[in-house]
């Protein structure tokens, strides 16, 4: 059955579409008859449970569950509190049908394709909303967006609990938040070469991986004629497939790489050549990373309180995409390119501190060498 959710935050409920505003004692007595269901509490118990710490009248319980069964009222499709004479009180679950929907290939096919165009421009709040709501909007989310939702919020442990998921399903975002911690960068591009070569890894994945991810770890490890060969030849298959996805990023990688070339005239063109596109097609993801790029270009000019600026801007935007990946990535990034033009300062010693706290934030430190061990016995 979908679950209800609980929201401690203004002792608040909802379920679907409805929202129910408690109390902070009828939240308390209701929350913990949704969690053990079907099971008969007396008013002793319940007294116990609810007001422990209090000295509470005798009907102080009547009196809350007959508040809470008029404002659950809107759920009584779901749950009911009963009354068992004599002993007390039950909250007991009932039988949701599924919608009917959930069968219909059309709505599927156009769910996916919204999917698909929240995910494109970065709209975290919308794709969290289709994910919390499948069962309102008769449709079930499948596992490549499954993925990219868990991967999308920062909830990276999950990849390694998913029992249930093949390695090779979970492989691409393994190797991406490894990426994310692993310092030797040369270890990282090591093992998404090796993916590449393994015929289990889903087709979709490997072209991105082929393309882009490879890309960004050979600018990492500054292996400049390598990485501008396979810029090119990268460039003319997302432009001959048209892959729309793909065409922004590679507009960042043609900036990453002339940052790291100190090329200014270069930069100037690249950097007109992506504000252009991203004009006419304003995904806000990639308008987070363009922000942070024109940041390090402010760096490489020594106007190092104009970068602030655009990384202040920049992550703001990742902020609103719901987009943790893209936070690591561009402190990942920042800190590579202050490493790279030499400025060991303020700034340096602030994103430091901002990807300690991410990475214990997220658990990331943890999950490091878990990691590894699984890359190491399915790549190696």
């Amino acid at each position: 059955m979908e679950k209800i959710k609980f929201s401690n935050t203004g002792f608040k409920v909802t379920y679907r579409s409805e929202e129910i505003i408690f109390l902070p004692r009828e939240y308390r007595l209701f929350k913990f008859l949704y969690q053990n269901p079907s099971r008969i509490f007396s008013r002793e118990e319940l007294l116990d449970a609810v007001w422990s710490m209090e000295d509470p009248v005798d009907r102080t319980v009547d009196d809350h569950i007959y508040r809470v069964r008029k404002k659950i009222e809107y759920l009584s499709s779901v749950v009911e509190i009963e009354t068992i004479r004599g002993q007390g009180y039950l909250l007991s679950m009932k039988e949701v049908h599924e919608s009917p929907l959930l069968k219909d290939n059309e709505v599927s096919t156009q769910v996916k394709s919204l999917f698909h165009k929240y995910h494109l421009y970065g709209q975290g709040d919308a794709l969290k909303l289709l994910e919390e709501n499948q069962n309102v909007f008769g449709f079930h989310i499948d596992l490549p967006n499954l993925l990219y939702l868990h991967f999308m919020k920062g909830d990276f442990s999950w990849f390694l609990e998913a029992q249930e998921i093949t390695f090779w399903e979970k492989c691409f975002y393994l190797l991406h938040i490894y990426s994310f911690i692993e310092l030797d960068k040369m270890k990282c591009l090591d093992y998404f070469t090796c993916a590449l070569s393994a015929e289990e890894i889903p087709e979709y994945q490997r072209l991105e991986m082929k393309l882009l991810s490879r890309l960004s770890l050979l600018i990492y490890t500054k292996q400049l004629d390598e990485a501008a060969t396979l810029l090119h030849q990268s460039k003319k298959e997302i432009d001959e497939k048209n892959i729309e996805g793909f065409i922004p990023l590679i507009f960042l990688s043609e900036l990453y790489l002339a940052l790291l070339q100190k090329d200014l005239q270069e930069i100037e063109v690249r950097m007109e050549e992506t504000k252009k596109y991203l004009v006419n097609y304003p995904y806000l993801r990639e308008n987070a990373n363009f922000s942070i790029v024109k940041g390090i270009y402010c760096l490489l000019k020594n106007n190092e309180s104009k970068a602030e600026d655009h990384f202040d801007e920049g992550f703001q935007l990742l902020q609103k995409a719901k987009f943790i990946p893209g936070v690591l990535m561009n402190i990942n990034m920042i800190l590579f390119y202050l490493d790279e033009f030499g400025l060991h300062g303020r700034l340096q010693t602030y994103y430091l501190e901002l990807k300690k706290k991410h990475l214990q934030e997220y658990k990331l430190n943890e999950l490091h060498s878990k990691i590894e061990l699984q890359l190491k016995y399915h790549l190696k």
